[in-house]
């Protein structure tokens, strides 16, 4: 029941980073110490599914009632808190972010380590960078504010569902700033905090698809190619901090910024160090 309530809770930090621009659910899973079975659970869901059935949705109702939880219950808040305290809403991750980084690289040489494993890390670093960078200078699609329910927009919200899960899958790579890219990150976030079921089913459906294909292809990187799919890995989580960065100030904002960081970076390391022993 212990293991059960954590799940819940690791999934509501999950949920809450994915309504996050910049921040990346893929990340928190991975500084939380549930990454490698999560895509390997989701990516084999159907392998003995018999045998491996109720097993299987014991790990992941409680991650994904925790995560829904959030993503309905705080997707207001989250806009409300990224509007008037954006500042210390983004030092609180890039604290759980960084707090979590000594566990990620014990992790990733787990199986040994090679140089060659840096280069992958390096590559992944540069594309967070880049996102980052695509944020600063505000390369958005043209925003949507809602939703017409017809043929081609139900394709669309399901093309938007797919990629979006993918890139919440990959860490580093946030889902929402994928959203924004496309310009439907308003319209989506509209649609859940009203739960507008015309929207939002063609979208999960295509969340859905996008997380089980995702992590099927991770999960194969994983057990083939541990070393290099982990510093890879390593290079998005690293490359998203400059992503969800927002700026400082010499005041009370940046004053409570840096101590809720603090505060993040403490409570994800003991975490990740008493959760993943």
């Amino acid at each position: 029941m212990k293991e059960h309530i954590i799940n819940f809770f690791k999934g509501i930090i999950i949920g809450i980073a994915n309504v996050i621009p910049g921040v990346s659910g893929g990340t928190m899973a991975v500084s939380m110490g549930i990454y490698e079975k999560l895509v390997d659970v989701i990516g084999n869901f159907f392998h003995d599914f018999k045998k491996n059935f109720v097993k299987n949705m014991i790990f992941l109702i409680p991650l994904g009632l925790g995560a829904a939880f959030a993503i309905i219950a705080f997707s207001k808040l989250i806009l409300f808190l990224l509007e008037d305290y954006a500042m210390q809403t983004q030092f609180a991750f890039i604290g759980l972010i960084l707090g979590s980084m000594p566990f990620i690289f014990k992790k990733s040489t787990e199986k040994g380590f090679k140089k060659s494993y840096i280069i992958p890390g390096i590559i992944t670093f540069a594309i967070g960078v880049t996102l980052a960078v695509l944020q600063l200078m505000g390369v958005t699609g043209n925003p949507v504010e809602s939703f017409d329910i017809n043929f081609v927009n139900i394709i669309i919200l399901f093309v938007y569902g797919f990629i979006s899960a993918a890139s919440m899958i990959v860490p580093g790579i946030s889902g929402s700033f994928i959203l924004l890219l496309l310009g439907a990150y308003t319209a989506i976030m509209t649609a859940i905090s009203t739960l507008n079921i015309l929207v939002l089913i063609p979208f999960a459906l295509g969340v859905a698809l996008g997380i089980i294909a995702c992590s099927k292809l991770i999960d194969y990187l994983l057990h083939k190619f541990y070393g290099y799919t982990y510093f890879a890995i390593i290079g998005f989580v690293i490359g998203s901090v400059p992503a969800i960065y927002p700026g400082f100030s010499f005041d009370l904002a940046g004053l409570t910024s840096i101590i809720i960081m603090v505060l993040g970076f403490v409570a994800s390391y003991f975490i990740t160090k008493y959760t993943n022993k």
